[in-house]
């Protein structure tokens, strides 16, 4: 379900908003929240790009994951940087 029709509904939504580690030493840690985030079944999950766009690409990796592992309907952040 796309997230403008989730939120035309007459409910209460859950969803929640991840960053990407600044590190990829960092990025396991952020992949075990978002796990258990996940299992929480909130409406959907909101990924960033991360400053400056360094950390973009965890921000697609992060994205997948949580939509293919866990069925979570993901928006993720687009700016116009790297």
């Amino acid at each position: 379900m796309k997230i403008s029709e989730l939120l035309k509904q007459d409910k209460v939504t859950l969803s929640f908003e991840v960053f990407p580690p600044k590190t990829s030493s960092s990025y396991e840690s952020v992949a075990r929240a978002t796990q258990e985030i996940a299992a929480l079944r909130p409406d959907f999950m909101s990924v960033t790009y991360g400053a400056g766009g360094g950390t973009s690409e965890h921000t697609v990796n992060i994205a997948a994951d949580l939509k293919k592992k866990y069925d979570v309907t993901v928006l993720t952040h687009l700016t116009c940087v790297s």
